[in-house]
């Protein structure tokens, strides 16, 4: 079974490096202006000061969006924030702004990604917390805490992922991982021959993350471990989980 995780994690390594991946950008959405003017704020409130105004056919670039505020720069380089109900009066090539792909662009070009999971780890509860973040659309690291509680003994997960989204302009996005970490068991039993056990993991995970609204996310993932022991045999691991995560 070494052989075929080794071959499982050869795959997902092509698959990671693979040059066309490494080609794919997404392009930052240039808005033209089709009402008189739009007046761009200091910060992401109505509260903050109007610091500039963005007359009629110029055209602003979006660099961010929080909450329902986009941070957008015009052709002066002057930057500013703008409420998301303004879009009504900026286009797109000629098209109307749909909203929805602002949304979609900024989950693609997100920096931090932080969420909680729950699941099954070999027929116990498994809760699990991540932290990750994104060095390109296709390319991320992930940081995650876990807790497996069964009827015969506990674990602690700790593990750093490297994942790959090869098609990051999808709404459902398929993503791969790799990684490894450490997990230490503590059996139930008091006999003396039941003690921790510390094991090193390596991991191969498959999974989608599905951007429901703004930024918030769903998220469902298959992942097979292998604890290295040291045993006669190390110790197969499969482990399948769902929850949500929100974006920055």
């Amino acid at each position: 079974m070494f052989n075929y995780l080794v071959k499982i994690i050869f795959l997902l390594l092509v698959v990671l490096v693979s040059p066309k991946l490494l080609a794919e950008s997404s392009k930052a959405a240039v808005l033209l202006i089709d009402v008189p003017f739009i007046e761009l704020h200091s910060g992401p409130s109505a509260g903050y000061p109007v610091v500039h105004v963005v007359e009629k056919n110029e055209e602003v670039t979006v660099l961010i969006k929080r909450t329902s505020w986009l941070k957008v720069k015009d052709k002066r380089g002057i930057e500013g924030w703008l409420h998301e109900d303004g879009l009504f009066g900026l286009s797109q090539y000629g098209v109307v702004v749909n909203q929805k792909e602002i949304l979609l662009e900024n989950f693609q070009n997100r920096d931090v990604e932080s969420g909680v999971m729950y699941g099954d780890l070999e027929g116990a509860n498994f809760y699990n917390i991540y932290v990750g973040y994104a060095f390109t659309p296709v390319f991320s690291t992930e940081f995650s805490i876990g807790k497996a509680l069964g009827n015969i003994s506990d674990s602690d997960l700790i593990e750093v992922m490297l994942i790959s989204q090869p098609m990051p302009n999808l709404i459902v996005t398929p993503y791969l991982g790799i990684g490894g970490g450490i997990i230490n068991t503590k059996p139930h039993s008091v006999l003396a021959d039941s003690e921790n056990r510390k094991s090193t993991l390596m991991s191969a995970a498959a999974g989608i993350k599905y951007h429901v609204a703004r930024n918030f996310l769903l998220r469902a993932e298959y992942k097979f471990s292998l604890a290295l022991t040291d045993r006669d045999e190390n110790e197969e691991i499969q482990t399948w989980k769902i929850g949500f995560s929100v974006f920055f």
